[in-house]
């Protein structure tokens, strides 16, 4: 597919700069006409390397030519993410005084990072005293899932 475009955008450009530089005239239309025809082969290319094959095939090249996408990539590069966000948040509730431990939860949709859950250990409430623990967590929760819009959030006491 990248080919394709490339070749297309390719074939518009050189005739645009060959059209630039022809002289007006009969000799000039007939070139450019010869040039607006290559420009439309060009594009009509998958077309015709459909009808060749019979109908058969896929226009834009086999599945054995394309790029796969690798899943183990894709997959370490998430759960990477996933670590600097669990980081990121830890340090953020540490500046409040609170010392956490964090633990986020994806999935990968059709290549997409999408939080599904994620988990608040409090281990020190540091300033807050046992009467306030109760509240700190409910200001965690709500904080937390504002963060993480969709994701189940757990927040709770160590």
């Amino acid at each position: 597919m990248e080919g394709y475009i490339l070749a297309a955008c390719g074939a518009v450009i050189l005739s645009s700069l060959i059209l630039l530089v022809l002289p007006e005239g009969k000799t000039g239309r007939f070139i450019g006409g010869i040039l607006r025809l290559f420009c439309l082969l060009v594009m009509l290319t998958p077309l015709l390397a459909l009808l060749r094959e019979g109908g058969e095939g896929e226009i834009f090249g086999s599945a054995a030519q394309e790029e796969l996408v690798d899943d183990e990539f894709i997959s370490y590069a998430f759960s990477l993410r996933a670590e600097e966000q669990e980081r990121a948040l830890e340090e953020e509730l540490a500046r409040d005084g609170l010392r956490v431990q964090v633990q986020i939860g994806w999935k990968s949709v059709e290549y997409a990072y999408t939080v599904t859950d994620v988990h608040v250990l409090v281990q020190d409430f540091g300033i807050y005293g046992p009467d306030e623990h109760i509240f700190v967590i409910e200001r965690l929760q709500s904080r937390v899932s504002a963060l993480f819009d969709g994701a189940e959030v757990v927040v709770h006491g160590g």
